[in-house]
């Protein structure tokens, strides 16, 4: 299988926000390794790093939830769809991953990759944008 290497190793698209590029990083770092151990067919390792990763990711959302509600940033409930749609993304791995099908867990997490990539370059840069009056 071929899978963690196509993978780029960057650092997230900066935000503006320094806390939320440095869980953007952890993210990544995590999304990395599950798929890495994913490629190997390592099931246990495999299952960790995906269940760090989704409660990881849950939380980073919260907190950036909560961000944007206090900073009351507009189209806050297109900004918490997207997360929705990401999180579905990662319930989809686990769902693959518990299968033993690691063929579509590896293709649900590149495109989770992808679609976080995206996120982070549209919704997550207007983080730490002056809100429109």
């Amino acid at each position: 299988m071929t899978g963690a290497k196509d993978l780029p190793r960057s650092v997230a698209p900066a935000t503006g926000s320094r806390t939320v590029d440095d869980e953007h990083n952890v993210q990544l770092g995590l999304l990395d390794a599950a798929v890495s151990a994913v490629d190997r067919q390592s099931f246990d390792q495999a299952w960790q790093l995906v269940e760090q990763l989704h409660e990881y990711t849950q939380a980073h959302f919260m907190s950036e939830q909560l961000l944007l509600r206090q900073s009351a940033r507009p189209n806050y409930d297109g900004h918490l769809e997207d997360h929705e749609r990401l999180m579905n993304e990662l319930d989809q791995a686990r769902q693959f991953l518990r299968k033993d099908d690691y063929s579509a867990t590896l293709s649900a997490l590149r495109s989770h990759h992808s679609h976080l990539i995206d996120h982070i370059r549209s919704w997550d840069r207007s983080i730490a944008e002056p809100p429109d009056k």
